[in-house]
């Protein structure tokens, strides 16, 4: 199996993270606003994974 690189690394942990905000916020809503907080950070290593993968892309087209 290949190895993820980077960015697929953060894009993957993304979705685990917003998934798991969905289902905390779904069923769990005693727990309080620990499932937005999952949602938020999801979204911000989604972003950060977005990044990366458009940084390399950036790169790879200059050389």
């Amino acid at each position: 199996m290949k190895a993820l690189s980077p960015y697929q690394r953060l894009i993957l942990l993304a979705i685990i993270l917003t998934s798991l905000g969905v289902v905390f916020n779904t069923t769990l809503s005693d727990m309080g606003s620990i499932g937005t907080v999952f949602i938020a950070v999801g979204g911000l290593f989604l972003i950060m994974g977005m990044k990366k993968k458009a940084d390399l892309d950036k790169e790879q087209a200059e050389e």
